[in-house]
């Protein structure tokens, strides 16, 4: 894309120059005068400038005749780009920046909920009534309020990319602004101590007793647990080092990806409490025996790791053994969190320890399961004076 601006002339410097925001030359401090427009891009690994235009927008004009002309890759004016051609070159971009499963979620939200109302729309014809209908043909649709705004936060992701490449001058996605949430208040599920001791003592296989164990103890998310080695275990020190994740390619053969952790803060180590230690030495020593069986097996899984079917279908029957209600294997990181805030534990140490991006991500999700301080407070201020 290229870049457009207007030149100052400075009658002192006898040539084309910058001034600041009260066209002064910031070389001589003298007024400068104004002339015409340019434009600067690239073609074909080349930079190339094109000069002397009056208006903006007949250097515009310029540069896409220009590009049309000698190019093998024609460039469409902004006023004529639809929706769908500006995704087509917009998905491009999210391949180059963002990670497999961030790729596929943009290229579902898109092209299932947005394209099927305006992939034959220019651009300059999405206005916030065409935006506040697109709202409402989604709401028809009875999905949750969290997929509607990862929905509208795509779009709006894309929309910016058009106003960042000059295709738009606003985006009237944000401005029309997300969904409303109506969904009611979901109760998070999780177990309590009782519940989950209920659990690990209806397990009958070392491999998911030990795998259940880990989520429970630790907090660690599925992904983080499923992409260690075992050099990744420390029995030394009884910590776990978190450095990376599984990224599933769809249930198709278990296809899976290496990945790094969701965010900067999932890079941590986390402490094993006792009965952990003991049941991961006793779990290694089992994984000893497999052939091929090294530092650098998966830790579930040894050659693979666990596939997402066999742990659902695991937990649930595990489940339905102990007579427990039944949660998410994403629940037992709730569960973890729960436990610890229950007992008391500081709170920002419990976020460092499922490796939230900040402290209010942790508070967001468990401010509700904190017991009640107020008597607390109040004791402590009633001094003598």
């Amino acid at each position: 894309m290229a870049s457009f601006y207007q030149a100052k002339y400075c009658p002192v410097c006898k040539r084309n120059v910058s001034a600041d925001k009260k066209d002064l030359c910031t070389k001589c401090g003298n007024k400068t005068n104004r002339t015409g427009w340019f434009a600067v891009f690239r073609i074909n690994g080349v930079q190339k400038k094109l000069s002397g235009y009056k208006t903006k927008r007949l250097a515009e004009e310029a540069y896409y005749q220009y590009i049309n002309d000698n190019s093998a890759k024609p460039v469409k004016k902004p006023s004529d780009m639809t929706v769908g051609e500006l995704y087509e070159q917009y998905k491009h971009y999210v391949s180059l920046h963002n990670k497999t499963a961030s790729i596929k979620s943009t290229d579902n939200s898109i092209r299932l909920h947005v394209l099927p109302m305006f992939e034959n729309t220019p651009l300059k014809k999405l206005t916030v009534l065409e935006i506040e209908k697109w709202q409402e043909y989604i709401i028809e649709k009875g999905i949750s309020y969290e997929y509607k705004s990862k929905i509208y936060k795509i779009f709006t992701a894309m929309m910016n990319y058009a106003v960042k490449h000059n295709y738009l001058e606003v985006n009237v996605v944000s401005r029309v602004g997300n969904f409303k949430n109506t969904d009611p208040k979901k109760e998070m599920l999780f177990w309590t101590e009782q519940e989950f001791i209920t659990f690990y003592k209806s397990i009958d296989d070392i491999n998911w007793r030990t795998f259940f164990s880990f989520l429970y103890f630790t907090g660690c998310r599925k992904g983080e647990a499923l992409a260690l080695n075992w050099n990744d275990i420390n029995f030394t020190t009884n910590e776990v080092s978190i450095t990376k994740s599984i990224n599933r390619q769809g249930d198709i053969n278990g296809a899976y990806e290496i990945t790094t952790p969701k965010n900067k803060s999932s890079y941590r180590n986390v402490l094993m409490p006792t009965k952990l230690v003991s049941l991961m030495q006793d779990y290694f020593n089992y994984c000893k025996n497999y052939d091929g069986f090294s530092l650098d097996s998966f830790v579930f899984g040894i050659n693979t790791p666990f596939s997402d079917r066999a742990i659902r279908e695991n937990m649930i029957k595990y489940e339905n053994i102990a007579g427990v209600k039944h949660i998410r294997v994403h629940d037992l990181r709730h569960s973890h969190a729960s436990l610890l805030i229950n007992k008391g534990q500081n709170i920002l140490i419990v976020s460092q320890r499922l490796g939230h991006s900040d402290i209010t991500q942790t508070l967001n999700t468990y401010s509700h399961l904190m017991p009640n301080t107020q008597k607390e407070i109040i004791e402590a201020l009633n001094i003598n004076i």
